[in-house]
């Protein structure tokens, strides 16, 4: 069930020739989700801010169905934070004032006024990518240790951005081996500059939700899920990452602590490990292979 009114869906239309092809579609179950996970996030009165503004989507969302009282966000993308300004003034002209577009390109919160905003919220929000990128040099070296074939290199397309992250880059965090550095930095982060604000990722549960919630344990929060729903696997995301981490695990004794969730239907009757997903995938790139998205919500732990 999506939560947007049409004069939103109509607004995206409009805008929809400036917004690049990697933000955020209101209608995708993606979006829709999160947004149904953000409804249960308890964010009415309440400063939030927004990691990867995409489209504005949410934004608009978060202020008109949520009750935000002022939202907050930035993107690596320049653009997108002002083409979300500009949805928000048209979608709800009235509620406008009530978000604050955080400037330039901006990685994580990893920006000066970036950090200084968010000291001061109640919550932040993000959905953030989950594979390493196949053409970072550590990600190669991986897939030929565990698969004995070098990582598929792919055109790089306008939403590549949208789909990997630089495995290298966050090589110090212990969930990055899992593909959840970048979510791992942003939840140091935010525990660095604000200690007592919520946490809500929308996350691909490909790894599995077990290993999603040792995640927020592990980085002092507690975790709650607040939505979730099954979707086709994406055919502009390669998969090979979540069979290197299975041939990885094998013989180590932890097997059972990581193991990849894909369903072979969109119920989730019909459970596939990576390896036979991406089997059915390599013999037919048609084959509809599915995976849960999950919206997880981390409260600080004392």
């Amino acid at each position: 069930m999506t939560m947007q009114s049409d004069s939103t869906l109509a607004t995206t239309a409009r805008v929809g020739e400036a917004v690049p092809s990697f933000a955020f579609d209101p209608g995708d179950p993606w979006t829709v989700t999160f947004q149904t996970g953000l409804a249960r996030a308890g964010l009415t009165g309440r400063r939030v801010y927004e990691v990867g503004v995409g489209s504005g989507a949410n934004i608009a969302f978060m202020l008109r169905f949520c009750g935000a009282a002022m939202v907050l966000g930035s993107d690596l993308d320049p653009r997108l934070p002002l083409l979300a300004q500009q949805l928000v003034a048209e979608v709800a002209p009235d509620l406008v004032n009530r978000f604050r577009p955080i400037p330039g390109s901006v990685s994580l919160i990893d920006t000066p006024v970036a950090m200084g905003e968010v000291t001061g919220v109640d919550a932040v929000v993000a959905c953030l990518p989950q594979v390493p990128d196949p053409d970072d040099a550590l990600y190669t070296r991986f897939h030929l240790t565990q698969l004995a074939s070098a990582a598929a290199l792919r055109d790089r397309v306008a939403d590549h951005l949208a789909h990997y992250y630089p495995w290298t880059a966050f090589q110090e965090y212990p969930f990055n081996a899992l593909g959840l550095g970048l979510n791992e930095a942003l939840l140091r982060r935010v525990r660095a500059c604000a200690p007592q604000a919520q946490v809500v990722l929308n996350f691909g549960c490909r790894i599995g939700k077990r290993v999603l919630f040792a995640l927020f344990e592990a980085n002092h929060y507690r975790p709650e899920e607040l939505a979730s729903c099954i979707v086709r696997q994406h055919p502009g995301t390669d998969i090979s990452f979540f069979v290197a981490v299975e041939a990885a695990m094998r013989g180590t004794g932890y097997e059972q602590d990581v193991v990849c969730e894909f369903y072979a239907d969109p119920a989730g009757s019909h459970r596939l490990s990576a390896t036979e997903a991406k089997l059915l995938l390599d013999a037919d790139p048609t084959t509809s292979v599915y995976h849960e998205i999950s919206v997880l919500r981390g409260n600080p732990a004392a």
